[in-house]
């Protein structure tokens, strides 16, 4: 039947998995509606297209707001993690700079080894700032994160220049974490292009 075929192009409109689940069930609808009305007239046709056309767009809404509700849980299941990374990461920092400075003390201190150790210190508390402000607030606290990824990172690049009293695992943590962090805070603005429009 030529009509079955028109409204199974009309079905088309409508998400792959609404048809897939209904489909069948409107096409019998559609065979009752088309045999107990004058099927031929241009005011069935107009409603069908215009029923298919309403119905459809509430679908793709539905199916486009729960695609922008789940993008947006993953992006904060990747916060949460990121901040819990970067509070033991400052912790770790913290602990490696007084490592490191009790055998300098046993020794005589340079004031840039100080000076390093301090800063090493100040970016260490800057990676448990990033990762306290992910912990508590996973979408407001990205700001606050990004700034303070961006600082620790300076800081340790300004610590590794005035005294190179960083072990390379502690050197890599602090670079690399906070670029990888910055990275990581930077993907949700250009990614998921719903999720600007999630309510």
């Amino acid at each position: 039947m030529t009509a079955e075929r028109v409204y199974r192009l009309l079905l088309r409109a409508y998400p792959r998995s609404f048809r897939s689940e209904f489909g069948g069930e409107m096409m019998l609808l559609f065979r009752d509606e088309y045999r107990s009305r004058n099927s031929v007239a241009l005011g069935f046709w107009i409603t069908m297209v215009c029923d298919v056309a309403r119905s459809a767009t509430s679908m793709w809404l539905e199916e486009l707001s729960a695609r922008a509700k789940d993008y947006t849980r993953i992006v904060e299941v990747i916060m949460k993690l990121a901040g819990i990374l970067a509070v033991l990461l400052g912790v770790y920092g913290v602990v490696n700079a007084f490592a490191e400075a009790v055998p300098g003390m046993r020794g005589t201190l340079g004031g840039a080894y100080i000076v390093a150790l301090v800063l090493g210190i100040v970016a260490a508390a800057l990676l448990l700032t990033a990762g306290a402000a992910l912990l508590r607030s996973p979408v407001s606290g990205r700001h606050t994160a990004i700034i303070a990824s961006l600082a620790s990172l300076v800081t340790v690049v300004i610590a590794r220049l005035l005294h190179p009293w960083m072990s390379i695992l502690a050197l890599v943590v602090g670079i690399g974490f906070p670029i990888v962090l910055f990275v990581a805070l930077q993907w949700p603005n250009r990614s998921g292009p719903s999720a600007s429009r999630a309510v």
